[in-house]
């Protein structure tokens, strides 16, 4: 890099991918620990944190080795040591199963970040002033060289959070992203070095990549498996041996939550609260013609309904969902599927109908925009006189955990529903149960597997969650993080032994 011209191009070219890169390294770190811990408001919490943590002390860090007299080397030293870093990101993944086992939610995911996300963006962050440092020639043009580099790399990080998020990560998954990144980065280091007839952090690299490309693997009981800007969508067999015969049990998963759950002969539902809506339905209306499906999953609530001749419309966002229900939960083509948000197509709809289901987990969250008094007064207007709300929701209903639910409860109230919950699983242990509400406009009769008195708490808030104030959402903060340290130790810790 003698020359000043090429050598001002190869810098300002590596502030831009390095910019790309942190930015890029943020998003699929966070996906890397979803299907472990989730996506709840703790874990962006805690990925945003520490990625401005690295960048702080790179920051400094690097402002401090600018002054040595072989910055450049130590500037490629560090481009070389985050692609390979990057690189080692899918094998470190395993381990945190194993390191979630040892802590509880909150800690797991604080140490897991910091393992996933602390040292590149660190390392990164360390670019930014050293590079500064090798382009400023006078004291007088440092303040606009810093300006131009910084730009440079946020600029980077705004290009390649858009292709990471709607192309990389869809079409490539987590681990080619990685690698992809971790290249782009570290072609400047091997050019650097290459010129100075030094190969071995070439080899260091491509062994590293190497070695990055061995974990993609899929599970034999795996049918499909593919990441994307929702999750890690899965569907997996198992079989379970009964006293009479072998059943096999299909799963659709994201980010390692159950969706839906069939039996492989029959189609039929395997949770429970599939029964207790359909046994419930014939309470309610009986006469049902018309249905709404908010959240379509495997599609389970959807046939169950068309099998009773009812006219359903299934509204799911994520497209890769819809495929996987049609082609491996045989869902119904009498079925209207729409592709659009849960609340936008609420408001594009002008059809009546007798009932509404909510089922919009994607994972273990669910979107406080679907649930406000606001989206229910819409929802309220396109029921018909006997029409009800059927919402799937957490089992909590006790102290700080359970007041996500009391909210919900509260809201639908506001919004002129009268409510019923039901439950199905464990009645007495909420870590171990489903709440199922069913709300009308009139007064309900007795339910089956309605929630017994005593399991009815007075409610400790009188809070609503509206679109200006989303209140749900911080309320079933408590619940999102026990149901999925409890889910984590149930099901996720068994499911990759």
């Amino acid at each position: 890099m003698s020359n000043p011209a090429h050598k001002k191009k190869f810098l300002y070219s590596l502030s831009f991918i390095e910019g790309g890169v942190v930015m890029s390294t943020e998003l699929v770190g966070a996906k890397i620990l979803a299907p472990y811990f989730g996506t709840s408001l703790y874990v962006w919490a805690c990925v945003m944190a520490l990625t401005l943590g690295g960048l702080a002390c790179g920051y400094f860090f690097g402002g401090r080795l600018s002054v040595q007299k072989n910055h450049e080397k130590i500037l490629m030293t560090s481009v070389l040591c985050a692609a390979i870093y990057i690189c080692c990101l899918p094998m470190l993944a395993f381990l945190l199963v194993y390191l979630a086992n040892n802590f509880s939610l909150i800690p797991a995911v604080l140490v897991s970040s910091s393992v996933v996300l602390f040292p590149p963006v660190f390392i990164m962050g360390m670019v930014s002033p050293l590079i500064i440092k090798s382009i400023t020639t006078t004291h007088e043009e440092a303040g606009k060289k810093s300006g131009e580099i910084y730009a440079i790399s946020t600029l980077g990080g705004i290009c390649f959070t858009f292709i990471t998020a709607f192309y990389a990560i869809p079409q490539w998954g987590l681990t080619i992203t990685l690698v992809v990144n971790a290249g782009l980065l570290a072609v400047f280091s091997v050019i650097y070095f290459t010129k100075r007839k030094t190969l071995f952090p070439t080899l260091l690299f491509l062994a590293s990549m190497f070695f990055s490309f061995k974990t993609i693997s899929k599970n034999p009981s795996t049918l499909y498996l593919e990441e994307g800007l929702l999750g890690k969508l899965e569907v997996e067999d198992k079989m379970y041996k009964t006293d009479t015969s072998n059943e096999t049990v299909r799963y659709l998963l994201i980010n390692n939550i159950i969706q839906s759950c069939v039996d492989v002969k029959t189609n039929q539902s395997k949770l429970p609260y599939s029964n207790v809506l359909a046994k419930n339905l014939a309470l309610l209306n009986p006469n049902a013609k018309t249905a709404l499906v908010l959240g379509l999953g495997g599609g389970v609530i959807s046939n169950m309904l068309t099998e009773k001749n009812i006219q359903v419309t299934a509204v799911e966002l994520d497209v890769r969902v819809i495929d996987v229900a049609k082609k491996y939960f045989n869902v119904s083509n009498q079925i209207n599927i729409i592709k659009d948000d849960a609340r936008h197509a609420l408001y594009q709809l002008n059809t009546k109908y007798d009932i509404v289901v909510i089922d919009l987990f994607a994972g273990e969250v669910t979107p406080s925009h679907v649930l406000s008094k606001e989206s229910f007064s819409k929802i309220k207007s396109l029921l018909n006189p006997n029409g009800f709300v059927f919402i799937n929701t957490y089992g909590y209903l006790t102290g700080k955990t359970g007041q996500g639910n009391q909210v919900l409860l509260n809201t639908l109230k506001q919004a002129g529903f009268s409510s019923t919950i039901c439950y199905s699983g464990d009645v007495e242990h909420e870590d171990y149960r489903n709440l199922l509400l069913f709300a009308s406009v009139k007064q309900q009769a007795n339910l089956y597997a309605a929630l017994p008195k005593n399991n009815t708490p007075e409610f400790e808030t009188t809070l609503i969650t509206t679109d200006d104030k989303p209140t749900i959402e911080f309320a079933n903060a408590n619940a999102v993080k026990r149901w999925r340290f409890s889910y984590l130790k149930n099901f996720i810790l068994y499911k990759t032994e």
